[in-house]
């Protein structure tokens, strides 16, 4: 296995049952609770991760305590990977806000240890996913769990609160797949390129989670030959557009020659050359061209008027 696959499976998404929630913030709005979840993997997954990719003996991880003042204030963790070339190391830390408790110093050495898998591409996916609102509830106690997780809320002089949340699903484009034929179908059946930002958006999320080399190429095959054809589509739309524009100038036209004085011709003109305006903007395309067609025969028939004046005179 070379480095590239090695580099692959390393980033290959999780399955579910790997990757554990944990709230990031919540709270209450009134007396309504909210909860603010994000998405881990966990430290068993990314043990199996590196057994899979480099054998049982082919990586270890190593643990560095940080001390400030006699106190345990975080963890640092670098994992190596042993080559035949070469062993490499990648360190990440993670801070530890209780230096007496031995399950705290436990979870931050779990916590620095998934930070230093992130620094060799494991789960690092999970960093493309926006903070998901959980369901949650306004529970009684700790005890009270009908949704499957507690936090607790904790006020300054007050009492606790408690919530009780649901672990939130993993967004489709972040689940293990082979086939990406629903994201290809939904780039296909886009009709502008609005609908084709947000399929390409998914689709991206989806195979560059994957790591699927293959399709990533018909990703990129599919977005070109879709840009080329909304863009032409969009060009024959302008064009159909601009006939139709230019027929209503030829319209608003043909009621200024049946008006008979200068000061009516001037506000039927200026009134043409707002519903022109506003006709443009709302197609998408340029009016110039209609309201100088407009505007020629306005000044045509001002001229006229101006003639006719003069002679009377």
């Amino acid at each position: 296995m070379d480095a590239s696959q090695q580099q692959e499976l390393l980033q290959a998404m999780f399955e579910p049952e790997d990757i554990e929630w944990r709230v990031q913030r919540a709270g209450f709005f009134g007396d309504k609770p909210w909860v603010m979840a994000v998405p881990y993997i966990t430290a068993r997954a990314v043990q199996e991760r590196f057994d899979d990719v480099f054998g049982a003996f082919g990586w270890e991880p190593a643990f560095r305590d940080i001390v400030s003042e006699g106190r345990i204030i975080g963890c640092q963790c670098g994992i190596t990977v042993h080559t035949e070339a070469r062993s490499i190391t990648k360190w990440d830390a993670s801070e530890n806000t209780n230096n007496t408790n031995i399950d705290a110093i436990k979870s931050g050495r779990s916590t620095s240890m998934k930070r230093a898998a992130v620094q060799w591409g494991v789960g690092r996916y999970l960093y493309q996913m926006d903070t998901t609102f959980a369901e949650c509830r306004q529970a009684l106690s700790f005890r009270d769990k009908v949704m499957g997780n507690i936090h607790v809320v904790k006020s300054k002089g007050k009492p606790d609160m408690y919530i009780d949340w649901r672990t939130p699903n993993l967004p489709h484009w972040a689940i293990p797949r082979r086939n990406f034929s629903v994201y290809f179908d939904d780039i296909r059946a886009a009709t502008d390129m609005g609908q084709l930002s947000m399929a390409l958006s998914e689709a991206i999320k989806a195979i560059k989670a994957s790591q699927d080399m293959e399709a990533k190429a018909e990703l990129q095959r599919l977005r070109s030959e879709k840009i080329e054809e909304l863009e032409s589509k969009d060009s024959e739309r302008q064009e159909q557009k601009a006939r139709e524009l230019m027929a209503k100038s030829l319209d608003l036209s043909a009621l200024l020659r049946n008006i008979p004085t200068k000061g009516a011709l001037f506000n039927a003109f200026e009134k043409g050359v707002l519903q022109l305006t506003n006709q443009g903007k709302k197609d998408g395309i340029s009016s110039v061209g209609a309201i100088e067609a407009l505007r020629e025969t306005y000044k045509s028939l001002k001229h006229r008027m101006d003639e006719g004046n003069s002679h009377d005179q």
